[in-house]
């Protein structure tokens, strides 16, 4: 049998993991000292791996839910000041935003006076793409170059 993938030696880890794959896989591992070395480092290494310490984890969000045991006291109510001068938090922000909102909206229904009129645009020459004659053609007869305006 050829050398097994890792994930087969690594299932020979698996005490779940039986039938006769596992026997195959099993006496391969004894017959070759490289499957055997290579299962005998996976075995150190879970075994290192269940030696270590659980890590901490997170605060139990579950606690928080349940309800107080009957030994300890509910928390003190909030007073109705306390509710309300909580819910004004927010209200300074609030009535800022809708300022600036009320400011912008009068300020775009106002008409401003036009500022200084610009100096007039430097005179150019008109170029018809679209003419007669192509962009820098010749004019056969002159009643079909330009309209009657340009030539006066």
């Amino acid at each position: 049998m050829p050398c097994p993938r890792t994930r087969l030696l690594c299932a020979c880890l698996d005490p779940e993991w039986a039938g006769r794959r596992r026997a195959l896989v099993e006496a391969h591992v004894a017959r070759c000292p490289i499957c055997e070395a290579e299962l005998e480092a996976l075995r150190s290494m879970t075994a290192g791996l269940r030696a270590l310490p659980d890590p901490a984890g997170a605060p139990d969000v579950a606690r928080s839910w349940r309800p107080a045991p009957a030994g300890r006291r509910p928390a003190r109510r909030r007073s109705f000041t306390d509710i309300l001068l909580a819910g004004l938090g927010w209200l300074p922000a609030g009535a800022a935003v809708t300022a600036s909102l009320a400011v912008g909206i009068g300020m775009a229904d106002r008409t401003w006076p036009a500022a200084a009129p610009a100096s007039p645009p430097a005179s150019m020459a008109r170029l018809d793409v679209f003419g007669p004659v192509p962009p820098g053609g010749l004019c056969a007869a002159g009643d079909l170059c330009g309209s009657a305006k340009e030539r006066t």
